[in-house]
């Protein structure tokens, strides 16, 4: 019989398989008496009378398709937006390469816990699974069950009656005016409005900046962002009584005692507030030492008592891109050009930049700036090359970055900064090896550049070698606590990057050392030193 014969052309009425059982059930009824079993069979299938014997195979048909529509919505997974297309924004304690720029998410090796399959996430029960037999519920000590039953049931049914008729005397009290919820004496209770009002009065200020922010640009503003207005001098600090602090400063700088020349740079900031040096050398000092936000705080001062200094823009750009701040820095790449005798006249007289979105700003500035160094092809401007690069950075085309950072370098191959910052864009571009060189370069330049240091530890742990990283990283902890060492007067707290902490703490995790990881916590340098054996 073919297939079409069985089901039946109209799939609708009793079809051959439909009528062979109607046979099957009716000879089975005659041949034979029914049973105790049979009879509650034959009363259920009475009852349940409604079912169709039959099914429409077009109705079927028709449905299959809604519910394969329905199984695609429920497996399908839920996408982010923010994430799709989008580099995602790390978080500090997975941040790459504190360098001259953020590298992306990719930078770090990521940690990945074993996924256990779901029987294994199932302990074992020490309880025994205990089956009841069908003989034991006729015992006959359970002949009175039914009867408990319906005790219970009568006495909860008591229970819900009393609670039922306590609930509308509560509720006729209510409406005839005996209870009055809302009334309370003036002298015991203030009303609604009266606490409202007086919250509102309280908390005004507070309510005006939050409103002010969601109406402006709050939350991508410097403040949001932990950059301070006012720099927070360390305090107690002795190098006040010298004189010569800023020179002294210099001198430190050259030595690779960066911690030592903040200090210095520091006293000379507060002995002389108006000296647009002094707050420059503070500003780029702090940048190498791993502390970008006090580095920005140091470098408006500068620019706001000297807006000539070229530098000074260029590397407070760097340090709002490590910071994660494309637009301000986009914006002190513009300032440079303004400030620039050379460039100034590449900005148009048309264009807010201000006005700009990101895309657009990027777009602008990487066009003067390209402008910029096609004024002259045959004259390589170091400064022109180190801002591409910044820009390139930014809008993650690392192999262009290279390019400019290395151009940079053919002109001034004894800038440890650049060198750094070369170092920073290979690793961002996957080639760790190459960047180990180029720190390695600017540390022989500056051997105190903890920055660079920091930046060997990340490449170290991108390559696997997380022990050697760790020794970086405790060797630019070590050089920042130097000066606290240096000056046992001094009533400053702690002096160290928190940056390079956790990430310390992080390799500790990948190497499986817990208890070690427990050092970090409590930042207990000395057993550190002692466990990684650092000197």
């Amino acid at each position: 019989m073919s297939l079409n014969k069985l089901v039946g052309g109209d799939c609708g009425g009793n079809n051959s398989l439909v009528q062979l059982s109607n046979i099957v059930s009716r000879d089975a009824a005659i041949s034979q008496p029914l049973s105790q079993s049979d009879r509650f069979v034959n009363e259920f299938m009475v009852q349940n009378s409604q079912i169709p014997q039959t099914f429409n195979m077009n109705a079927l048909l028709n449905n299959i398709p809604e519910v394969e529509k329905i199984g695609t919505q429920q497996s399908k997974p839920t996408i982010n937006p923010g994430l799709v297309g989008n580099r995602p924004q790390v978080a500090p304690w997975m941040a790459g390469p504190s360098t001259s720029f953020i590298p992306p998410q990719h930078m770090l090796r990521p940690f990945y816990m074993p996924q256990q399959s779901m029987m294994q996430q199932q302990h074992k029960s020490n309880v025994q699974i205990e089956y009841v037999n069908e003989s034991d519920l006729q015992k006959p000590e359970d002949t009175d069950v039914r009867a408990k039953a319906q005790e219970y049931v009568d006495t909860v049914k008591n229970d819900d009656e009393l609670a039922y008729n306590q609930f509308m005397s509560f509720m006729k009290r209510i409406s005839s005016g005996e209870l009055n919820l809302g009334a309370t004496t003036e002298t015991s209770q203030k009303s609604r409005d009266e606490i409202i009002d007086e919250m509102a009065e309280k908390y005004k200020d507070e309510w005006a900046k939050l409103s002010d922010g969601f109406n402006s640009d709050y939350w991508s503003s410097e403040a949001a962002n932990g950059i301070a207005e006012d720099y927070a001098f360390t305090e107690g600090n002795v190098m006040l009584e010298n004189k010569n602090a800023l020179e002294l400063g210099k001198e430190k700088l050259k030595m690779g005692d960066v911690p030592g020349a903040v200090l210095c740079f520091e006293a000379a900031c507060q002995q002389q507030p108006d000296s647009a040096e002094a707050w420059f050398m503070l500003g780029t000092t702090q940048a190498e030492n791993e502390q970008d936000p006090l580095a920005i705080t140091a470098l408006k001062k500068s620019l706001q008592i000297d807006p000539r200094q070229l530098e000074a823009y260029i590397t407070l750009a760097a340090a709002y891109t490590n910071e994660n701040m494309p637009r301000y820095a986009f914006m002190s790449l513009i300032d440079w050009l303004k400030a620039s005798p050379k460039y100034s006249d590449l900005l148009p007289q048309d264009i807010d930049p201000k006005s700009l979105d990101l895309k657009e700003l990027e777009a602008h500035v990487k066009s003067l700036y390209l402008r910029a160094a096609q004024m002259n092809p045959s004259h390589i401007d170091p400064d022109v090359q180190n801002a591409l690069g910044v820009v390139f950075n930014i809008s993650q085309e690392y192999d262009k970055a290279v390019d400019c950072f290395k151009a940079a370098l053919m002109v001034a191959n004894t800038d440890s900064k650049l060198w750094n910052r070369l170092g920073a864009t290979l690793a961002n571009s996957e080639r760790s090896e190459e960047a180990v060189d180029a720190y390695h370069e600017a540390l022989n330049l500056e051997p105190g550049f903890i920055r660079a240091r920091y930046n060997v530890g990340i490449t170290c742990m991108n390559l696997g070698a997380h022990k050697q990283a760790a020794e970086h990283f405790l060797v630019a902890l070590n050089q920042q606590y130097k000066a606290k060492n240096m000056f046992p007067e001094s009533t400053s707290g702690d002096i160290s990057s928190s940056t390079i902490w956790t990430t310390l703490r992080m390799v500790c995790s990948f190497m499986g050392e817990h208890e070690v990881a427990k050092f970090v916590d409590e930042r207990n340098l000395s057993e550190l030193n002692k466990f990684f054996e650092v000197e």
